[in-house]
């Protein structure tokens, strides 16, 4: 099946970029001789007016012919290719990278279609210390306008903050049926996008789901300790009052010395992996404690179940820290974490900064200690399930965060929808690929892949679904009109550069000169093909 896989996907690419050339071609009145998918021997051929179909035994490659196109070639016919205006002849060159990059477009308006509802623009929780908390917003609350444009999803609140740092934005904030209206100025968070540059944009501290309840006990002599309570323990009310997030959580435990009644969830891990949920009740009495500048604290000996750590990659700079699974990571830099969320988003804020991470672990006897050590991220060259080479940051050690279900709202003109979506990801899936073709180029990406990563990606996408595979076209299909852009002799850019200077000279190279720079082309198709190759086998013999 993965050869299969492979051979439709370059049946898909080929038949597209192709039809692109030969749509145009048709559209202004071109005489097509020619339309083949495929090289070689046709092993299909159907001829429809003056045009003949084929589809060619070799299934990696095509090609459309038009009359006219060879300078020696006869040019009586108005509809030869040479007798066209320059424009005409330009729109048939783009044509073939323009289809490659309006496929996309296409599979994503099919994918947005289908979705019937978003997470509405309510406030799923609220993270610590950020400029949502200062301002006094709660989990719930649902933001009804920013500067007076409504928000009915949180995509539009996302949108609407991430653009702004630093620049002070008006909310108008409805909660348990009253409105009032918040002053916030987002803090910029810098986040790496998939090629592995930074990006900067706006933070109020607030996230679409709630972080569900779910603890975690380091020490077994504290109140929740003694109460029972296990890490990973989903409490899921305290004294009857349900709980559906992390903040709830913390409200509840704001008075002190007060016994508490916990409804709580525990699963356990069935034949074939299964999590079987059973409720358990407890009860817990919360101590006091004498915190910093002598004010008392309640203490329960409560934790983030995702601050826990779940597993450590050997060899990391996590690893060789000292950390390991079941460790509960406290602190960074000597300030709090609370979630993993904040604590990755700060290691990818400064990917050079060496930090200090602090961390507890129930050691001999029972006895809690408290560890630190600097740990400055790497980067590494790592694949993707589809074959891809990225530089990753690593920090080694990875947790099991808990999301919970965000209010949703139906999507108003669903199609219409789609279509913005389609192009804002086509668009952001161009912007990516042409940075990192332009990296090869200058010869800072020496790692691209060839056919076999080709093969390996369509194998792999191919076995995990239909989704997975039409996602695969549509990123190939972006490089392949990318790459036909360039200005190389062979590929539709070399053909603009053949007209760029025939423009230059005012009239038609010769064909001494057209010889050469096919051979240029060839040549400079060749070594990418050759150091493609290359890569692969490395990546064959590395594994």
């Amino acid at each position: 099946m993965s050869l299969v896989y492979f051979l439709a996907l370059i049946g898909v690419l080929v038949t597209i970029h192709e039809f692109g050339h030969f749509a145009m071609a048709k559209l202004l009145d071109f005489q097509v001789t020619t339309f083949s998918i495929g090289f070689g021997r046709p092993i299909v051929r159907l001829k429809v007016g003056d045009t003949e179909y084929r589809v060619g035994i070799v299934p990696l490659g095509g090609y459309v012919r038009i009359l006219g196109e060879e300078p020696d070639e006869d040019l009586a016919s108005p509809r030869a290719y040479r007798r066209k205006p320059l424009w005409q002849q330009l729109m048939v060159v783009f044509a073939g990278p323009a289809a490659n990059l309006l496929l996309p477009v296409a599979i994503y308006f099919v994918f947005f279609a289908g979705h019937t509802e978003l997470p509405a623009a309510f406030i799923g929780d609220i993270l610590p210390g950020g400029p949502a908390q200062e301002a006094g917003l709660m989990a719930g609350d649902r933001v009804v306008a920013i500067d007076g444009e409504s928000t009915r999803y949180f995509e539009d609140v996302e949108t609407a903050v991430q653009a702004s740092p630093g620049r002070e934005l008006h909310l108008k904030i409805a909660r348990g049926g009253k409105k009032f209206e918040k002053y916030i100025v987002p803090v910029s968070r810098t986040t790496r996008r998939r090629d592995g540059s930074s990006q900067s944009h706006g933070s109020i501290g607030i996230s679409w789901a709630p972080f569900l309840p779910r603890v975690g006990v380091i020490d077994p002599s504290s109140p929740a300790g003694r109460a029972g309570l296990e890490t990973g323990d989903l409490i899921v009310s305290i004294d009857g009052r349900e709980l559906s997030n992390w903040s709830q959580l913390e409200a509840a435990f704001e008075s002190h010395g007060r016994r508490r009644n916990l409804a709580v969830f525990r699963g356990t891990t069935v034949a074939g992996g299964a999590q079987l949920l059973s409720p358990r009740l407890m009860a817990m009495v919360p101590e006091t404690r004498v915190g910093g500048r002598g004010k008392s604290q309640v203490y329960a000996g409560l934790a983030p179940a995702e601050m826990f750590v779940s597993r450590v990659e050997p060899g990391s700079p996590a690893d060789l820290a000292g950390l390991r699974e079941g460790d509960l990571i406290t602190t960074l830099d000597d300030q709090q974490v609370r979630h993993w969320m904040l604590f990755d988003q700060r290691l990818q804020s400064r990917p050079d900064h060496q930090w200090k991470v602090g961390w507890q672990r129930l050691g001999p006897g029972g006895q809690v200690l408290s560890l630190s050590a600097k740990v400055k991220q790497v980067r590494q060259r790592r694949s993707d399930d589809y074959g891809n080479q990225q530089t990753m940051l690593v920090f080694g050690a990875h947790s099991q965060p808990s999301l919970g279900r965000s209010d949703m709202a139906p999507i108003d003109g669903r199609l219409t929808y789609a279509f913005g979506r389609a192009i804002d990801r086509t668009g952001e899936t161009i912007g990516v690929l042409a940075s990192g073709l332009w990296a090869i180029v200058r010869g800072q990406a020496p790692d691209m892949g060839g056919p076999v990563t080709m093969y390996r990606a369509a194998s792999a996408s191919g076995k995990k679904g239909w989704s997975d595979f039409l996602l695969l076209i549509a990123l190939i299909s972006v490089s392949v009109g990318l790459l036909n852009l360039l200005p190389i002799p062979g590929l539709d850019g070399g053909q603009v550069l053949v007209f760029v200077l025939e423009a230059v000279r005012r009239g038609p190279l010769s064909p001494i000169t057209r010889d050469r720079l096919t051979f240029v082309g060839l040549a400079v198709v060749g070594i990418i093909t050759i150091l493609a190759l290359k890569n692969d086998v490395m990546r064959i013999v590395l594994q």
